[in-house]
């Protein structure tokens, strides 16, 4: 079992250490959440649908109007009637529930893809925030081979000079010296695509961008066990999968408020009546649409719902499959990892290191040839390098599973 986990950063020298900024892995995705301009977006619009409903009631703006009847100026009694009239319309009281329902719904899927969002930001930021560490230790790797490449030369040399080498060796040895030195150069670039990355996912401007950005020495993972089946019985419970299921909700209720639109609208007016001695009677008055037109205003809207509660229902199993197949994928990737990891640290190392030892020794003692001496070498690096990889695969599709499984795998 791997009860921890570590990549260890060579800090990039600086001029001054005092002016060293550490950047942890907290604070790189607190930036990228506050900075991140899709998420932020997604903020804005999920505001909006929340106060949506407050103009979707179905109440219409209220309407005064003032109205004389039978004016006649020449006549004793100028006009038969005067009135103030105030006049609401409001929708059937089913069709709003129904509106609402699906106002809410829609909210709730914004909710769960804002979620959604969140939760494959924090774990981009983790991967490039691991992927840093990992340039770094291959930085730290290079910089072995080139040790290693140097000495094979001043081996070889030594015996050319004495006369026991040969100039193919020699020649071996050379580029054996520039295989390494093009490895530094790689890793050193690799090293700066993670750093410009990371900050990019952060938000930062490019002013505050500078050598002096360093990051902490270590990277490290609690004793993870967890079991395919606990991998895929949170499927259901993805955000995106849960915002699909809101959404097929906000389709019901959208195809529920277009049949209700059958059920009338309401008016109510209310008078205040003057019949030439004052505005001392009272009227009231109720209508009801009546919706003769519903095959040609309504039986579109009802089918555009429909079919969009279609689109919904591929839209989730979509998903679904979507997201089985990114847990299994994290999930082996993360257990291979792990065995990798395991192998190494229990046998391969101390025996590649041994074995690149014994080969410099009996080199020098003219015991093996300069063939046996590279590969060996190679052996041992490139157990190194495997190791790197797997333990970079293991960081990497930790954070993949934390977005699944809620919980904090890497810190």
């Amino acid at each position: 079992m791997i009860k921890r986990l570590t990549f260890i950063l060579l800090l990039i020298p600086v001029c001054s250490f005092a002016q060293e900024k550490l950047l942890t892995l907290q604070a790189s995705v607190d930036s990228a959440f506050a900075n991140n301009a899709v998420l932020n977006e997604a903020n804005a619009i999920m505001e909006q649908k929340r106060n949506e409903w407050r103009t979707m009631t179905g109440i219409e703006a209220p309407e005064i109007s003032y109205f004389e009847e039978g004016r006649n100026s020449s006549a004793t009694k100028p006009f038969e009637e005067r009135r103030w009239t105030v006049s609401q319309t409001i929708d059937f009281p089913l069709t709003t529930v129904y509106r609402l329902k699906a106002i809410g719904d829609e909210a709730k899927a914004l909710e769960y893809q804002i979620q959604a969002q969140r939760n494959n930001i924090r774990a981009e930021v983790k991967s490039r925030y691991i992927d840093i560490l990992y340039a770094s230790r291959l930085q730290d790797l290079a910089e072995k081979q080139k040790q290693l490449a140097d000495e094979l030369y001043k081996a070889v040399y030594t015996k050319f000079e004495t006369g026991m080498g040969n100039g193919i060796d020699l020649t071996k040895a050379e580029l054996q010296v520039a295989e390494a030195e093009n490895f530094q150069s790689e890793a050193e670039r690799m090293l700066h695509m993670g750093r410009y990355s990371l900050f990019r996912l952060m938000g930062m401007e490019i002013a505050d961008i500078s050598y002096s950005i360093q990051f902490v020495d270590t990277l490290s993972s609690r004793e993870v066990v967890v079991s395919q089946i606990t991998a895929l019985s949170v499927l259901h419970e993805q955000p995106e999968y849960l915002a699909a299921m809101a959404a097929y909700e906000a389709s019901q209720n959208k195809i529920r408020e277009a049949r209700s639109n059958i059920l009338p609208d309401i008016r109510f007016n209310l008078y205040k009546q003057n019949y030439g001695d004052g505005f001392k009677y009272n009227g009231f008055e109720v209508g009801l649409s009546i919706p003769i037109w519903l095959p040609f205003e309504q039986s579109g809207k009802i089918r555009m719902a429909k079919a969009y509660q279609d689109e919904i229902e591929w839209q989730q199993k979509g998903i679904e499959q979507e997201m089985k197949e990114r847990i299994e994928h994290a999930w082996h990737s993360y257990s291979s990892s792990k065995q990798i990891i395991d192998r190494y640290n229990q046998t391969m190392s101390a025996k590649s290191a041994r074995l690149q030892q014994l080969s410099i020794d009996a080199y020098r003692l003219g015991e093996i040839d300069l063939m046996n001496l590279i590969l060996a070498q190679q052996t041992y690096l490139d157990n190194q390098r495997r190791y790197l990889d797997a333990l970079h695969d293991f960081y990497l599709q930790l954070t993949q599973l934390e977005k699944y499984l809620n919980l904090e795998l890497v810190y």
